[in-house]
């Protein structure tokens, strides 16, 4: 994969996450919390490792996590929750956009499978977007 492909691969995957963000902090699903797993694999899988963005990684699935935990037992989520994943997915993205100017592509990507559940994703993405509030294609 060149430069050039990988950083808009990596473009690419960060606006996927974020969608996938907004749509946790709007209804706390736990697809969306197994999709935002799926992507934040995916995209891990296209670099080197850094501890940094791992460890972005890791905060930005804790705060989706929690929150989808208080949406399944029927809390609506704190101001505050909301806040912290939306901090931690700024901070994410950031990490991302640092680690794509310095860090090289792996030789081999190490999830090739998971290329098809992201294609697969980002079709679901495209066709809730066709959605009006009700459920309904607009």
């Amino acid at each position: 994969m060149t430069d050039s492909a990988l950083a808009q691969t990596i473009k690419d995957r960060t606006e996927a996450v974020k969608k996938v963000v907004n749509l946790l902090a709007q209804a706390g699903r736990g697809d969306d919390l197994h999709d935002l797993r799926v992507l934040l694999i995916n995209t891990m899988g296209l670099l080197k490792r850094d501890p940094g963005t791992e460890a972005a990684v890791d905060d930005l699935y804790a705060a989706a996590a929690v929150l989808v935990k208080d949406a399944s037992s029927g809390i609506p989520p704190s101001a505050r929750s909301l806040r912290i994943l939306l901090s931690a997915s700024d901070r994410f993205c950031a990490r991302l956009a640092a680690a794509v100017e310095r860090i090289e592509p792996e030789p081999e990507t190490r999830f090739k499978g998971l290329e098809a559940a992201y294609a697969v994703q980002l079709e679901r993405f495209s066709l809730n977007a066709d959605l009006d509030p009700v459920g309904q294609v607009a």
